[in-house]
């Protein structure tokens, strides 16, 4: 997926992984990435119909793209809406 996140940034857009194994994903470097803690995987943006879990970890994300980051910095984030 890192992959695919450099060759947009190549193209000038800006991007945003939200990663459920940072060990993992660091070792890729992304350009930018969230790690919402205690998610499960399939869950990358909270549970299904959980909206506002949804809509917190995207604006989140989205938060990301106007820090400046060290590619492999992963910001891990807490979501107390997701149990």
């Amino acid at each position: 997926m890192v992959t695919v996140q450099r060759a947009i940034e190549s193209q000038g857009i800006p991007t945003v992984l939200i990663t459920l194994d940072p060990e993992q994903s660091g070792l890729m470097r992304p350009p930018r990435a969230i790690h919402p803690e205690g998610f499960r995987f399939g869950h990358s943006t909270g549970k299904p119909f959980d909206k506002e879990t949804q809509t917190a970890v995207v604006k989140a994300a989205l938060e990301q793209l106007v820090i400046k980051q060290e590619p492999g910095q992963i910001h891990s984030l807490q979501f107390p809406g997701y149990q």
